[in-house]
């Protein structure tokens, strides 16, 4: 996070891009630790904010708790859904009160939040303060696939998430893994999301894990990274550049 900048940095007409990485809480297996995702999304969005060199930015201390009541019991701290959409409100109001015209960017890597990309609709259109979220649930989905990391039904603290901590922060994980941590629940013809809905992630693994963490490659870990925080990029950019041509949710 970077908030070393003063205030006075935000005064004027130039429309600013403020980045916001938002975590969660939560168990992911004996082997990864309570604030994987937290780390994802602030690595993310520490390596957006420094690509950009023309746009003026704001990278934002993370939110470290999100919506992860699939994931309830030990390791867990989760929010309800009205409590998250208080805090990006509260958020969004006060970064209006700045009276400079700026992009919000919720940047997540939890599967869980799929919620924020209605809320960021809703504080678009509520607080007139343009917000969008990516990566999305679904370009992080389609990142996971595209890795090849995996041939397992990859879903939680498995081969992709074990890769990147491996490759980021490799004296959080332990050097190699038993064949036995590999555990890919049968739930056919239920799908993954609503099996968690329903159910939880306790309930259907055996520890957590949901995939093949023991086929876990740190090259390719970085590979996913980099790949998506340029893809990320690409799409903040083309989208700051439309909110600058086509300013309307400001004028309410």
């Amino acid at each position: 996070m970077d908030t070393s900048q003063t205030a006075s940095s935000f005064q004027g007409s130039e429309r600013f891009l403020a980045i916001l990485p938002i975590g969660s809480c939560e168990q992911h297996g004996p082997y990864l630790p309570l604030d994987t995702d937290l780390r994802i999304a602030g690595l993310i969005a520490a390596k957006l904010e420094r690509s950009f060199s023309d746009v003026k930015t704001l990278l934002l201390p993370a939110i470290p708790f999100s919506a992860s009541w699939e994931h309830k019991g030990p390791g867990t701290i989760a929010l309800n859904v009205g409590t998250l959409a208080a805090i990006l409100h509260d958020i969004a109001r006060s970064l209006k009160t700045w009276n400079t015209p700026v992009l919000l960017l919720l940047v997540n890597w939890h599967g869980g939040n799929d919620i924020l990309a209605s809320l960021s609709t809703e504080l678009s259109a509520t607080e007139g303060v343009p917000t969008a979220v990516a990566p999305s649930i679904a370009q992080v989905g389609k990142s996971w696939d595209q890795s090849h990391i995996t041939s397992a039904k990859d879903v939680h603290a498995g081969a992709v998430e074990f890769s990147v901590l491996q490759a980021y922060w490799p004296d959080l994980v332990p050097d190699s893994l038993p064949e036995s941590a590999h555990c890919e629940p049968q739930i056919t013809p239920a799908k993954t999301q609503a099996v968690l809905q329903a159910l939880g992630s306790y309930a259907v693994t055996k520890e957590g894990i949901w995939g093949a963490p023991e086929q876990a490659d740190s090259e390719k870990g970085r590979v996913l990274i980099e790949g998506l925080v340029q893809d990320v990029h690409q799409q903040t950019r083309a989208l700051f550049r439309m909110v600058n041509t086509h300013p309307y949710q400001e004028k309410g």
